[in-house]
């Protein structure tokens, strides 16, 4: 097996491992009117939304990804993960706490953990870095070199002596 053979096959290992971690999480429409603590939700700013909420989470907001802290009919404290914006970038939180008016956001979903995806990930995963150490001993990566080089020459013939 060649080194370019070698490449491709372990960047199609690690697409394919990206592609199945991506899918552990499932999403659904938010089917109550007011989510429970610690549910994490995405939900897309309104027009108005994103004048309001532009000092807390930056403008030209479009999406909010966060998780439930408190929630009731005229605000939703959310502890933020993710704020998509106009443009196409994505700006990470720390979960830091922002209230938002009800009326800021809209077509909320649920994100939730996929336990069947996410053990087949975890089982993908296993079975690649079995598989790779395998390859990896089949090309003699893992082989002993053979004897140890000598070792360095305390004294150099001509060199002055001691």
């Amino acid at each position: 097996m060649n080194g370019l053979n070698l490449i491709v096959r372990l960047r199609r290992c690690l697409a394919l491992t990206a592609l199945m971690l991506a899918g552990c999480y499932t999403q659904a429409p938010l089917t109550a009117v007011t989510p429970t603590p610690a549910t994490r939700i995405i939900a897309t700013l309104t027009d108005t939304g994103v004048v309001v909420m532009a000092n807390a989470i930056g403008p030209g907001a479009e999406e909010v990804e966060g998780i439930v802290s408190e929630a009731d009919a005229t605000s939703w404290r959310l502890n933020l993960v993710r704020v998509e914006h106009r443009g196409g970038f994505s700006t990470l939180w720390n979960r830091e706490a922002v209230t938002f008016p009800r009326y800021a956001l809209k077509d909320p979903t649920v994100k939730q953990v996929d336990r069947t995806k996410s053990w087949m990930a975890g089982t993908l995963v296993v079975v690649g870095a079995i598989l790779a150490a395998k390859l990896f001993s089949n090309i003699g990566a893992d082989e002993d070199p053979g004897k140890p080089p000598p070792p360095p020459a305390i004294r150099i013939p001509g060199g002055g002596g001691w």
